[in-house]
């Protein structure tokens, strides 16, 4: 049976996840949000996805509970020696994760395409 996704839509590209967070993130709950999570994990575990690029463009702003979901992902592939990257941010977004320095952890790309090949280099 497939699992539902309201918060972290997802969709393959030869051995890329991408991960999109979608709708009102700031509003997500909890439990939702650690199911979904949860599901994605199982999915690296069984899969040959080697590299993840989050693609935020559908979420003008999520929270920190969204926030820390993403980077964890994407420590998880890096640490596994894959690459990751993050796409399509909002202005009001893309000024938040300067502000975080996320991008001294997820390198930044302004469009998906830019970022999937960057994870094929």
């Amino acid at each position: 049976m497939a699992r539902r996704h309201d918060v972290l839509k997802y969709e393959r590209d030869g051995d890329v996840l991408i991960v999109a967070p979608v709708g009102d993130s700031l509003r997500v709950e909890e439990r939702t949000l650690s199911d979904e999570v949860d599901a994605l994990h199982k999915l690296l575990d069984t899969s040959p996805l080697k590299h993840i690029v989050v693609d935020i463009g559908s979420a003008p702003y999520f929270g920190s509970l969204i926030l820390g979901s993403v980077i964890a992902l994407c420590k998880r592939i890096t640490d596994a020696g894959g690459k990751a990257a993050m796409c399509n941010a909002s202005e009001g977004m893309k000024e938040s994760l300067e502000i975080m320095r996320i991008e001294s952890i997820i390198p930044y790309y302004a469009t998906r395409d830019e970022a999937l090949q960057a994870t094929r280099v």
